[in-house]
């Protein structure tokens, strides 16, 4: 299991002392990204990426409340735009994820459609230089109802 979150950079300690303190041990660290698996590989991995940028601030601000664990908590998520957007910088950034995160994507658009904010999506494809797969996915996907 791999769950990736966002989170803000001014939260970083506060994470790593609450995750050390569950049992994850931080594995990876840069300025963009923190990786935590625990021993027990029945919990799995987390990856948090950084948020600091103005882009991925706005992501956190968009980010909606849901109810979780029988209602006791709420789980703050990123709409699907930003996660195509996470997902888009994913497989930039590791050309091995690229199938799966397409994939990943590929569902979203179909699921979103119409109701998707294309031109945010469009944005996160020209900052890696994907500007046409983005016109094309666009044409593909924006017909949904």
């Amino acid at each position: 299991m791999d769950l990736d979150f966002l989170v803000h950079r001014d939260d970083l300690d506060k994470l790593d002392t609450t995750l050390s303190a569950l049992g994850y041990r931080r594995v990876f660290h840069s300025e963009n990204v923190s990786q935590y698996r625990h021993p027990d590989s029945a919990w799995g991995s987390v990856d948090f990426i950084h948020a600091f940028r103005n882009i991925s601030l706005g992501m956190l601000d968009r980010a909606t409340d849901h109810p979780a664990l029988g209602g006791r908590q709420s789980l703050r998520t990123a709409q699907p735009e930003d996660v195509i957007g996470l997902k888009v910088q994913a497989m930039c950034n590791d050309p091995s994820r690229r199938a799966q995160e397409q994939s990943d994507i590929e569902r979203l658009m179909a699921r979103y459609g119409r109701e998707l904010d294309w031109q945010r999506i469009e944005e996160f494809y020209e900052v890696f230089g994907l500007a046409d797969e983005a016109k094309s996915l666009r044409t593909r996907f924006d017909v949904a109802g």
